[in-house]
């Protein structure tokens, strides 16, 4: 029996599928990549299997025990840790105060918290320096050192781990990519959604790719991170979709093509404005806003410049 087993997992917002059907599996100590399009559903998926989100149909099984809609906190306790995006640290805490908080909700006796810690210090020594400054006060990468810092001090079964390094310099990506091999090394499972995708295709051993919900790839990373095409593709957002290498699925592969994921941040009004417009047409609010970019740029073509009137024409009108 795999560590996790998922199977027909289909969940959602407001009752509304996101994920449709899927079937996932990990084993102990292995490294999955889940990756996929913009709105995809990994995010999704993640959320669903940790209880953060109702799970509207399927079944989620950690350790031989069903934990399908069972509340986070259990969940986590029984040993399956959910890194958000985001890193979700409480700012006005101090780096020492976040990770003895862990440790506390983690129900670590006191006798052990000074030997979590003295280990986390040695695979975080950064966040060693900083231990008496505040969560708010750090750079975004150490932020994120801090989140996988909490994960690590739990001693999880497995670590799911939301897009580790969106919005990070690549230096800080490649810093964080070695602090996942610490987890592995420990025998921790790891599943990774992740934009970086030649970086998770290199420490993951399989990979699934999400489609609209569904699961349209399967298989060996080795196998996908071959296809040149492909990982070229999820960073440049390829108008031709690549062909995926055979894996082991019993639907037939469908073609699938990776997006890089841009944050936008909207006005609040804007996006009031967004979500009724969705409600009433029944458009994903992703969608609306992608149509409200490309009519602003004019879909990529650069605006001609306003003519101005001489002073004299202006005048007459």
């Amino acid at each position: 029996m795999a560590l996790l087993e998922v199977r027909g997992l289909r969940a959602g917002y407001e009752r509304i599928p996101v994920v449709f059907g899927i079937d996932v599996d990990i084993e102990e100590g292995e490294v999955v990549a889940l990756l996929g399009a913009n709105g995809a559903g990994k995010t999704t998926t993640l959320r669903a299997i940790s209880g953060m989100i109702p799970v509207l149909s399927g079944s989620v099984v950690f350790d031989g025990v069903p934990v399908t809609n069972r509340p986070a906190e259990r969940i986590a306790r029984a040993g399956l840790l959910h890194v958000p995006a985001g890193r979700g640290v409480f700012p006005t805490l101090t780096v020492g105060d976040t990770l003895r908080l862990a440790a506390a909700l983690a129900g670590i006796s006191r006798g052990d918290v000074a030997q979590r810690l003295a280990e986390v210090e040695a695979t975080f020594p950064r966040l060693a320096e900083r231990s008496d400054q505040t969560a708010g006060t750090l750079s975004g990468g150490e932020q994120q050192m801090l989140a996988l810092a909490r994960g690590l001090i739990t001693r999880p079964r497995l670590l799911m781990v939301d897009e580790m390094s969106q919005g990070l310099a690549p230096t800080i990506v490649a810093e964080l990519f070695r602090v996942l091999d610490r987890f592995t090394e420990q025998g921790v499972a790891v599943l990774l959604v992740e934009q970086f995708v030649s970086q998770a295709l290199a420490i993951a051993n399989r990979a699934y790719v999400l489609e609209k919900g569904e699961v349209s790839f399967a298989g060996s990373a080795a196998d996908l991170a071959a296809d040149e095409e492909f990982v070229r593709g999820s960073y440049l957002g390829d108008a031709g979709a690549p062909a995926l290498p055979a894996g082991p699925v019993d639907n037939a592969l469908r073609r699938s093509r990776l997006a890089e994921e841009v944050p936008v941040s909207l006005p609040p009004a804007l996006l009031r404005s967004l979500q009724e417009r969705s409600r009433r047409e029944g458009l994903p609010v992703a969608e609306l806003v992608r149509q409200v970019v490309e009519g602003s740029l004019g879909e990529g073509a650069p605006r001609k410049p306003r003519r101005r009137a001489p002073a004299g024409e202006r005048r007459a009108r």
